[in-house]
């Protein structure tokens, strides 16, 4: 499902990169440890198992639990000025780790510890596209 949100565009750097093209393929990448295939958050550079730095981006599912939220009242860009109040929260992925994104199509009162949610993705009219999680029907 295609999710239009306005916002400063987000634009990929070389160590986000295979991120970015996974989204784009509207594909989860979140990093995986080569030597011990543990799973791990989107800024690890070591893991957290073995120790080891040889990382690599592994796509997943997109399917997950809302851990915890907050509700922003005060944009932090003049873009998102028209969307306050909107939530933001941690996702703790079927695979284990735990990614903050963007939460939509939740009316804010509908927010619960435990709902589950699947990933979408964001299409900005510049930037990368990027993920966010919206609840499970």
């Amino acid at each position: 499902m295609t999710t239009e949100i306005s916002g400063p565009p987000v634009v990929r750097d070389e160590r986000s990169a295979e991120f970015f093209e996974a989204a784009a393929r509207e594909r989860l990448a979140i990093r995986s440890c080569i030597a011990c295939g543990h799973m791990l958050g989107l800024e690890a550079r070591t893991c957290t198992a073995c120790g080891s730095s040889d990382l690599v981006w592994t796509e997943v599912s997109g399917q997950g639990e809302l851990v915890t939220w907050s509700i922003v009242h005060h944009p932090p860009h003049p873009a998102f000025a028209n969307q306050v109040p909107f939530p933001v929260g941690a996702v703790e992925l079927a695979e284990g780790p735990w990614i903050d994104a963007r939460i939509i199509g939740v009316p804010i009162d509908r927010l619960r510890v435990g709902m589950p949610v699947h990933v979408e993705f964001i299409y900005p009219e510049e930037g990368d596209s990027y993920p966010a999680f919206a609840a499970d029907n």
